[in-house]
């Protein structure tokens, strides 16, 4: 075991020390297996590229609640076989994550997470600096150089921190840190490797009972391990509206503005960037919608600190007490915002799945998923795949 992952299995077990001897604790495990066919799933151009796939895969669980909180952590290994043609990879993953409230007026959010993986058109290629959702209602965002970096694998360690303080029943503080790192161990010349990190502050204000207005900063650092891709700093000012549009409607905006320098061996390039985000979901008996998009700097694998533009949506429906439909669409789309790194890059995935109960902890599944890039430096032809598999949950889960 590398040193990352000593250092990523120390912090997130570190996690788990606040929790009270007392504490509920559940323990749980989800065991899947699915096979199926995907037409290019490492984004071959030209020729028979299709292949017949056999997956595993392994999710442990542990949930810890508290009077004062919950910490949780969460595994994960998948193996993929493939009938021909390509070799199998196994992608696995830690985090931890932690939620207290140190006083009537305070709380602490904290978390930990460490990913493996080898990129490829059979699983969601997720922006390393958004993530992959701890929250299973929240929308897929893919990093938008995708499919360029199809057949290398990502190591990709990040850690958050953020306090919440009640100033007054109407007024709100939150201060947040956050830092990710993206290494590339097998890197084919095109990755390009990069740490980033920084910090906000965000006050909110309620002006009604479902409508709060405030303001934020945040500061930001990218820092590429290749001098010719340069540091970014970047400050980002906003203007921002929380409010809940009928009882299971809630909207979130903000917008601003981000100022931001690249320094270079010989010179420095600053630049001033339009800044918007938005979060618009429906919660309903039997139906969820989520809605979420973003404008705005942020560091790319391929084309250095780059202007990128994010969608992704997600709806689930309940058909019945056994069976339910869901659908998620996601497209990313990064240029770069000093000129390194060549062309711009995109990638986009959609996937509509079915799941039925057919015992109590057993689960089939079935679900075909579309990904492609449209205008990326290297140009792949699309990747179908259709799959079927079962489910199977353990312990408490």
């Amino acid at each position: 075991m590398n040193k990352t992952k000593l250092i990523g299995s120390a912090a997130i077990a570190a996690l788990m020390l606040g929790s009270a001897a007392q504490a509920d604790t559940r323990i749980g495990a989800e065991l899947g297996v699915t096979g199926g066919v995907a037409s290019n799933p490492y984004g071959t151009v030209g020729g028979d590229s299709a292949a017949a796939t056999l997956a595993g895969s392994f999710a442990p669980t542990v949930t810890i609640n508290s009077p004062t909180g919950t910490t949780q952590l969460r595994g994960s290994v998948t193996h993929t076989e493939y009938s021909r043609l390509y070799d199998g990879t196994t992608d696995y993953g830690l985090s931890g994550n932690i939620s207290r409230q140190i006083s009537p007026l305070t709380s602490l959010t904290a978390g930990l997470s460490y990913s493996s993986y080898v990129r490829n058109g059979l699983y969601p290629v997720y922006d390393p600096i958004v993530g992959g959702p701890v929250d299973p209602g929240s929308p897929i965002i893919v990093d938008p150089s995708g499919s360029v970096n199809y057949r290398q694998r990502s190591d990709v360690f990040s850690g958050q921190l953020g306090l919440g303080f009640t100033l007054s029943p109407r007024d709100t503080l939150n201060v947040s840190a956050n830092g990710t790192r993206v290494r590339f161990p097998d890197n084919m010349g095109l990755s390009k490797e990069y740490d980033t990190y920084g910090g906000g502050l965000t006050y909110m204000r309620a002006i009604g009972a479902n409508t709060s207005v405030g303001v934020g900063f945040n500061a930001a650092r990218s820092d590429y391990l290749d001098p010719a891709f340069g540091k970014t700093t970047q400050y980002t000012p906003t203007a921002q509206l929380n409010t809940r549009l009928a009882p299971r409607l809630s909207l979130k905006l903000a917008a601003g503005l981000t100022f931001s320098e690249t320094q270079f061996p010989a010179v420095s390039i600053n630049n001033t960037s339009f800044y918007a985000s938005a979060d618009l979901c429906r919660e309903g008996d039997r139906t969820s919608f989520c809605l979420t998009g973003s404008h705005g700097v942020s560091p790319s694998s391929i084309a250095g600190s780059s202007r990128v533009t994010a969608i992704g949506a997600l709806y689930n429906y309940k058909i019945d007490q056994r069976s339910s439909f869901n659908a998620s669409a996601s497209y990313s789309r990064s240029s770069s915002l000093v000129g390194t790194g060549g062309n711009d890059s995109d990638y986009a995935r959609a996937s509509v799945g079915y799941e039925r109960l057919l015992r109590p902890r057993l689960s089939a599944v079935i679900s075909v998923t579309y990904s492609d890039t449209y205008s990326s430096l290297v140009s792949r032809n699309a990747n179908i795949h259709g799959l079927v598999g079962l489910r199977y949950r353990l312990g408490q889960n």
